[in-house]
């Protein structure tokens, strides 16, 4: 049996694609920072540089932002019949640079909207350390990512359209998204072109 007789692999990130982390986070720089931070302020991945602080103390925040995960809300109503389609595919895991002090709380935020998957999986980056896992298709909102997928001969992206990835120049099977109602037709159209 050859790899694309396997049902695919399909791996979800949680932040910005599935949890809206930035929500709380923004209310929290604004009140320690007197700052009118709002989602749509994040216009680059860099997210530290345009709310004026450290990389360290972004981190720090959104680790915060998780140890108070009922805070969190989803990035979309009804998200998990989005999500739960996807297993008509292949497997779907949960992939995430997570700290580890913060995955005890993810899946509580997971189990708490009852978002199905078939396993989580942290990873030490959220870049290199996802694409090294060799998944046949990645939905994400990080575009480094989506450039590493491009570049490799096996693999698609969906790329979770948000202010810090909309300036990302186009990339080959890298697929571009603005809602969840989307993905399972791009997952169709992909897994479909593997057999």
């Amino acid at each position: 049996m050859s790899r694309l007789d396997l049902p695919a692999r399909i791996a979800v990130d949680l932040d910005g694609v599935l949890a809206d982390t930035i929500v709380p986070v923004c209310r929290m720089l604004n009140e320690r920072r007197a700052a009118k931070l709002s989602v749509e302020s994040f216009v680059q991945w860099n997210a530290w540089e345009i709310a004026g602080i450290t990389k360290d103390e972004f981190f720090r925040t959104l680790d915060e932002a998780w140890f108070s995960w009922k805070d969190i809300p989803p990035i979309e109503e009804n998200l998990n019949v989005k999500v739960g389609r996807l297993g008509e595919y292949g497997t779907v895991d949960i992939v995430t640079g997570r700290s580890p002090a913060t995955v005890p709380h993810a899946k509580s935020w997971l189990q708490e909207y009852a978002i199905p998957f078939d396993s989580f999986v942290r990873t030490s980056d959220s870049t290199k350390g996802k694409a090294r896992l060799n998944y046949d298709l990645y939905v994400d909102d990080n575009a480094e990512l989506m450039a590493l997928v491009a570049s490799r001969l096996h693999g698609s992206g969906i790329l979770y359209l948000q202010p810090w990835n909309r300036n990302t120049t186009p990339m080959p099977r890298v697929y571009r998204v603005e809602r969840w109602d989307e993905i399972p037709a791009v997952v169709e159209r992909v897994t479909t072109a593997r057999i």
